[in-house]
């Protein structure tokens, strides 16, 4: 097996909507939607719930630190009720400088917020009356039950947050990983499924796979690299590039970058370091086959992220047929 599920993205809420539904017409089990600025997650889900009859949706991630339990329960109440029951709601701790200096919001104890945070959602969405004081506080008047119960997901990257999804969530979603990555992730989380005296089969393990086909390697990797920067540049990911044995990438990046080198630290990420954290082929049988082995490493489902290679004439239309090429078998 290699792709299952679908990561929409784009520039405008009507190119998720479109990919929502060429995945739907192409077998995709479902599409997960990203947040970091524009368009708000919330929004495209609900256009792309009323667009699609069959397909799977949730937010991968949507950052905690934006929205109190109380309103998440709302907007995922109303999102299970739009769609018939298609939602899963994916909870990530995002960074200190979306939540905190975009937002103006406080960014701080993440394992112990994702705990908190998850047990009030869903007592909420379970219809419960609500009286919660600690890290978040809510006297709040109960809502239906949502039907059916929403599926809760975790984005986590630290050993902390991935034992914790082991422990309380229904899945983990794991973002650029490597296939070592995978397999330590893998490892956390069934510390954590132990811990709390689950089974594995209780919690899907998942990762959102970047993938470009084209037949040029500079083409295919520049728009990767050009993403990869902002990881590059923030701690948390770059403590993990380094345990994974890319410390000589991090080093020449940031050495290039502080040299005010910008283009020479964009351009200079390595094929190794590329190649390792992006599914990059020439053709939809090559990405298929590298897929592949990143779901043998301890994946229970590889979510597609159609990238379009640099210098297409129209990005959204080279997702689309990157959709299809890469449709489930």
């Amino acid at each position: 097996m290699s792709y299952s599920g679908l990561v929409l993205h784009g520039d405008h809420v009507r190119d998720h909507v479109e990919q929502a539904q060429e995945g739907e017409r192409h077998g995709f089990s479902g599409g997960w939607v990203t947040e970091v600025n524009e368009p708000d997650a919330i929004t495209v889900l609900a256009a792309t719930a009323a667009s699609t009859e069959r397909f799977g949706l949730g937010t991968g991630i949507l950052p905690i630190g934006l929205r109190d339990p109380y309103l998440a329960a709302m907007s995922f109440w109303s999102l299970q009720d739009l769609s018939g029951g298609r939602v899963s709601a994916g909870f990530g701790v995002s960074t200190p400088v979306i939540v905190s200096s975009w937002h103006g919001l406080p960014w701080d104890k993440p394992v112990s917020r994702m705990r908190e945070y998850v047990d009030v959602f869903r007592r909420l969405t379970s219809g419960e009356r609500l009286r919660h004081e600690g890290l978040y506080q809510t006297r709040a008047p109960a809502m239906d039950p949502a039907e059916p119960a929403i599926p809760v997901y975790i984005g986590a990257l630290g050993e902390k947050m991935l034992e914790l999804a082991g422990e309380i969530a229904d899945g983990v979603i794991l973002n650029y990983p490597t296939a070592t990555v995978i397999e330590r992730s893998v490892q956390a989380i069934e510390r954590g499924i132990a811990k709390a005296g689950r089974k594995r089969e209780e919690v899907r393990i998942v990762a959102f796979l970047r993938t470009v086909i084209d037949e040029s390697y500079e083409q295919a990797s520049a728009p990767i690299k050009n993403e990869l920067l902002a990881y590059l540049m923030a701690p948390v990911y770059r403590k993990i590039f380094i345990e994974d044995g890319f410390e000589e990438d991090c080093e020449v990046f940031e050495r290039r970058w502080l040299a005010r080198e910008r283009t020479e630290a964009i351009e200079g990420i390595s094929e190794g370091f590329v190649r390792a954290h992006a599914v990059v082929g020439q053709s939809a049988e090559e990405c298929r086959e590298l897929a592949a082995e990143l779901v043998e490493a301890g994946l229970d489902e590889a979510f597609l992220y159609p990238i379009a290679a640099g210098g297409v004439a129209s990005k959204q239309e080279a997702m689309l047929e990157t959709i299809r090429a890469l449709a489930p078998r």
